[in-house]
């Protein structure tokens, strides 16, 4: 019997270093993702269109590319299949450099292809290492610490751009944090390895949904998210040419609200003990839905930016909530021989939405700044209703027996 791996509050050694490794991975490219759209728009003078349709090749070829990331970690090995997709994220720092819209595009979207391919088997790995008691809390922590490297790299984006840094010299920056963070998977070693379910996690009390129920409505709900889901290059750009006041500087700081505020939920909601299907349709998709609803209303009727940045807040609610149980839920309806296929499913599910996402996003927006938000609104509180529903349903099993799927 393999010995136990030293806690360090609840959590291994293991799943320290794999929050960690996510903490430095977001400080290096999450600069570059507030960066890139004020990039390509304002420098190399791209319709905002065209971002949406950069932005919809990253995320529906990520579909594919992520199902790939998951079943290589299943067939091969968690660790390897990680560290080969964290190796090539620096290609999106690349894209500051680039003199034309394709050159600039095609590097960025490599470099968030390879995030797609690591992040099913990294995901995977955290469940391995972690005793199923912990895994909400070890996503929540993976959640706060990822997201909170991101918004250390958007602020020092943001100081860089109000000093009037050259944006491609400032995205160049990210490459140093990404090799810290791939040099921390090499360091994970397996010392201790649990089981890949994790019981009773998806009880809902009284009214606990059957496994297979709750799989299909968790994608599904996933894929409806994924459709409101755009990228924040779109408030970005909202925010740098808004109606009170211009600047580069207004977008990137859009960006670091919506960052600090999913870093803080994803913390605290890891550690929160309630029902997880919960907590993910009223504390995830509903927060994300007004979140949008609310942006357009700010941008129909040209309000402050105070209540433009509360409305991004209220997407970052949404996502740490979204990003701390989706992938907790998934853990415990899927075998433990596919559980990076499984979140591979759940990475495809939301990528497909974000693909059709960013083309509508992009093509609304040349119609009207408000119209897009007013979309994801929709898509939004549908996914809420889809997931929502499940609490209604009954399952004929034991919450903690759920089936192989």
């Amino acid at each position: 019997m393999s010995r136990a791996q030293p806690a360090v509050k609840g959590l291994p050694r293991d799943a320290w270093l794999l929050c960690f490794s996510a903490f430095f991975a977001d400080l290096g490219y999450q600069g570059v993702t507030a960066l890139f759209p004020l990039f390509l728009v304002f420098h190399l003078h791209a319709r905002v269109y065209v971002y949406g349709m950069v932005t919809a090749i990253a995320f529906g070829g990520g579909a594919f590319i992520s199902y790939l990331g998951g079943l290589s970690g299943d067939r091969f090995d968690k660790k390897a299949v990680s560290i080969a997709g964290n190796t090539f994220i620096p290609l999106m720092a690349l894209s500051g450099l680039a003199h034309t819209v394709w050159l600039s595009a095609l590097l960025f979207v490599l470099g968030w292809w390879a995030r797609y391919f690591r992040s099913p088997p990294r995901r995977a790995l955290l469940v391995n290492v972690t005793p199923p008691e912990e895994r909400a809390r070890a996503f929540g922590v993976l959640h706060a610490l990822d997201i909170g490297g991101g918004m250390l790299s958007a602020a020092v984006a943001l100081l860089a751009v109000w000093r009037h840094i050259a944006i491609g010299t400032v995205m160049l920056y990210a490459v140093a944090p990404l090799l810290v963070s791939t040099a921390l998977l090499l360091f994970v070693q397996r010392t201790r390895v649990y089981s890949s379910r994790t019981p009773g996690v998806a009880s809902a009390g009284p009214r606990a949904p059957a496994p297979r129920t709750l799989l299909i409505a968790l994608l599904v709900s996933a894929t409806l998210y994924g459709f409101s889901f755009y990228n924040l290059g779109f408030p970005i750009l909202s925010a740098a040419t808004g109606h009170v006041r211009e600047g580069y500087e207004w977008g990137v700081l859009a960006y670091v609200v919506y960052l600090g505020v999913s870093a803080v939920s994803g913390y605290a909601l890891g550690v929160r003990r309630g029902s997880p299907v919960r907590s993910l349709w009223l504390l995830g998709y509903l927060p994300s839905a007004l979140g949008s609803g609310f942006i357009g209303v700010c941008e129909l009727l040209h309000w402050q930016l105070a209540a433009f940045y509360a409305a991004v807040a209220l997407l970052g609610l949404g996502m740490g909530a979204v990003e701390t149980f989706e992938p907790t839920l998934m853990s415990s309806v899927v075998g433990h021989t596919r559980l990076g296929r499984g979140m591979g499913f759940l990475s495809v599910s939301r990528a497909v939405g974000q693909f059709l996402s960013n083309l509508i996003m992009g093509l609304l927006f040349s119609l009207g700044r408000a119209a897009p938000y007013f979309y994801a609104f929709a898509s939004a509180m549908l996914a809420t209703v889809v997931f929502g529903s499940v609490e209604l349903t009954r399952s004929p099993e034991a919450p903690d027996s759920p089936r192989e799927t």
